[in-house]
């Protein structure tokens, strides 16, 4: 599986035999579903810039902050009787 990044997000790219062309899928934004689709590498970069810019603006308008991707990191302070 390939990934693209635009503005922060990250999309899942998959090709589909069944119909044929690239379908890509913004990961981390659990609320919503934003998907795309191309025939070319060209084509899925403009849908997918596009689509998000829409996402985005959308959200915008709604006042409604958009959805970020989780880094899934978590950050600790430990004691120092833990370290060694």
């Amino acid at each position: 599986m390939k990934t693209m990044t635009y503005k922060g997000y990250t999309a899942e790219i998959i090709y589909s035999d069944e119909d044929g062309f690239f379908v890509g899928h913004v990961v981390g934004i659990d609320d919503d579903i934003v998907s795309f689709h191309g025939d070319t590498d060209e084509e899925l970069r403009e849908a997918f810039e596009g689509v998000l810019d829409h996402y985005l603006e959308v959200k915008g308008r709604q006042e409604i902050p958009p959805q970020k991707h989780f880094a899934w990191r978590l950050l600790a302070r430990l004691r120092q009787a833990f370290h060694l």
